[in-house]
């Protein structure tokens, strides 16, 4: 069995543990467009800097949980530290290190993908229902650079969850967010902009390009951080 056969396997054995988690998605993806939809609309109508910052954080921190939160193993991840323990068992198992990193990923994408495409197809509706006057091709565009965003950086979580233990992967994540929440703080209100509002009107005036970069940086962070991943699993201690 080859590297990507064997990372498929993995991956469905994950999908078919889910199960009933989907739903987990399902209202996440609720629970994020009740609140971006409205501040989309409204912000590019009212110049609010706590909106674009707010929207924005939502955004970079919360749209690569998609494909994240319905295989998690624990809802206290820092404290059982499970998965720290699903990996020992596989390396007791006939499964390589190259097949462990790339099945992670692979189930991640294959999550992550369907559910970002429904947000962004909910989101579009959702915007035009309440009077947002958007171009579809635009919005596509827009929608295919967030999502190559939102890919690497949940690819990124990825590493750091198959590469350190449950504590540790709490305490980054924790520190990534804070981080986040006070660059997009200063960033909005310092230029009164949002980086999701600027994105849309860049692609909407023209720039199309915008869209393959995001598209380009997920496929970068795919190759560069999957031989990371793969690399840190080979020294990692599997001793939660």
């Amino acid at each position: 069995m080859n590297t990507w056969q064997g990372a498929w396997c993995l991956a469905k054995e994950e999908l078919r543990r889910i199960r009933w988690k989907h739903i987990i998605t399902l209202i996440f993806i609720g629970y994020l467009l009740i609140f971006l939809v409205p501040m989309f609309a409204d912000s590019r109508e009212d110049n609010s800097t706590f909106a674009f910052w707010a929207m924005d954080f939502i955004t970079v921190t919360l749209l690569p949980m998609l494909g994240l939160m319905s295989t998690q193993n624990s809802g206290i991840y820092w404290k059982m530290d499970s998965f720290t323990r699903k990996l020992a068992a596989w390396r007791t198992m006939p499964i390589t290190i190259k097949q462990i990193a790339l099945g992670r990923i692979v189930l991640y994408l294959t999550n992550g993908l369907i559910a970002k495409i429904v947000f962004f197809t909910i989101y579009y509706l959702f915007a035009r229902s309440l009077g947002a006057n958007m171009r579809l091709m635009d919005f596509v565009l827009y929608a295919l650079f967030w999502i190559g965003i939102s890919i690497a950086i949940g690819i990124m979580y990825l590493y750091f969850e198959t590469g350190y233990s449950g504590i540790k992967y709490f305490w980054f994540c924790t520190v990534i967010s804070l981080l986040l929440l006070a660059v997009m703080a200063f960033y909005s209100y310092t230029t009164r902009d949002s980086l999701v509002l600027l994105s849309y009107e860049t692609i909407a005036q023209g720039g199309w390009w915008l869209s393959l970069i995001g598209i380009l940086l997920g496929v970068l962070s795919f190759l560069g951080i999957r031989k990371a991943m793969e690399k840190k699993l080979r020294t990692r201690s599997f001793i939660s």
